[in-house]
C-alpha cells in the first residue's frame, strides 16, 4: 500500500508588486520544516476563492497559521490606534475562516506568531496593538529594531514554558531562547486557551487549548520555530514533528 504523506496546510500571503501585478508568497522555511518533519506542504493564500479555499481545507490532515501582518482591530472590537498597525482584510478572512473550519473539525493545528494572534482573536481574545507604544517598558520583541540588530534565525529572548502542559512535553524543555519578530502580542486571553509560556517581561509567548490535553493538538507560539529550525534547534523543530506527527495520526483514523 502506498505511504501517503500527511498533508499540512500552510497559510501565504499576497501583496502588490513594482510590475502592477500582485504576488502570493510565504517564507521558505515553513515548507522546510514541514517536509523535514515528514508533512507534504500545501500552501493556501488569499487568492484562492471560497470554493478552492474549502477544498483545499479538505485535503489537509493539518494547518499552520503563519506569521505575517496584523490582525485587523476591528476583529476585536477596536479602532485602528497607530500607524505601525498593518492589515490585510483578505487574509483575514482566509484565516479565520481556516481556523473556524479547522476548530470544528478537531484539525491539529499549529499558530506561529500572527498566528497564536489569530488563534487568540477568533476566540474572543485581544491584542495590544503595538508594544512599544503599549508597553514601554517591555524587553523588546522584534529582534530587527535590536542594536544590532539579531538575524532572524538566532535567539532574541528566553520563554519560560509551564511544566506539565502539552507545550513543554512537546518541546522537552522548561525554558527555551526563542526568536522576536512582532510588535504586537496577547492582551487579552481568550477563553478556553491556557498561557503556558511567557517572556520575562510577562508577555504570553505560547497557548493551548484545553482540549489539547484530552488529545487534540492546538498550540500557539509568538516566536518564529520554522526559522529556529533551519537554525538546527531541536526544540523548535519537535513543533512541527508534534504537529505532523497528530496530522499522520488524523489521517490514519
Amino acid at each position: 500500500m502506498k505511504h501517503v504523506l500527511p498533508r499540512i496546510g500552510l497559510t501565504g500571503s499576497v501583496a502588490p508588486t513594482h510590475i502592477g501585478t500582485r504576488r502570493t508568497f510565504l517564507n521558505e522555511p515553513y515548507i522546510v520544516a514541514v517536509q523535514e518533519t515528514g508533512g507534504l506542504p500545501l500552501i493556501v493564500t488569499p487568492a484562492h476563492a471560497a470554493s478552492s479555499l474549502r477544498g483545499l481545507y479538505e485535503l489537509f490532515d493539518g494547518l499552520i497559521l503563519t506569521g505575517g501582518e496584523d490582525v485587523a482591530p476591528a476583529r476585536y472590537g477596536e479602532a485602528v490606534l497607530y500607524p505601525s498597525v498593518e492589515t490585510l482584510p483578505e487574509r483575514d478572512a482566509m484565516e479565520f475562516q481556516l481556523l473556524e473550519w479547522a476548530l470544528a473539525d478537531r484539525l491539529p493545528v499549529l499558530a506561529i506568531c500572527r498566528g497564536i494572534q489569530v488563534l487568540n482573536v477568533a476566540l474572543g481574545g485581544s491584542l495590544y496593538q503595538d508594544l512599544p507604544t503599549d508597553r514601554p517598558d517591555h524587553l523588546g520583541h522584534d529582534q530587527t529594531k535590536a542594536e544590532p540588530v539579531v538575524p532572524r534565525p538566532e535567539p532574541h529572548h528566553a520563554v519560560a514554558i509551564a511544566a506539565g502542559s502539552f507545550l513543554a512535553d512537546l518541546v522537552g524543555e522548561p525554558q527555551l531562547d526563542v526568536n522576536s519578530l512582532h510588535h504586537q502580542g496577547i492582551k487579552r486571553l481568550a477563553p478556553g486557551l491556557v498561557a503556558v509560556a511567557h517572556a520575562p517581561d510577562g508577555l504570553v509567548e505560547g497557548v493551548e487549548t484545553a482540549e489539547t490535553a484530552r488529545g487534540g493538538f492546538v498550540v500557539g507560539v509568538q516566536w518564529h520555530p520554522e526559522e529556529r529550525t533551519r537554525a538546527g534547534d531541536p526544540a523548535s523543530r519537535r513543533l512541527f514533528e508534534g504537529l505532523v506527527a497528530a496530522a499522520g495520526k488524523r489521517r490514519c483514523t
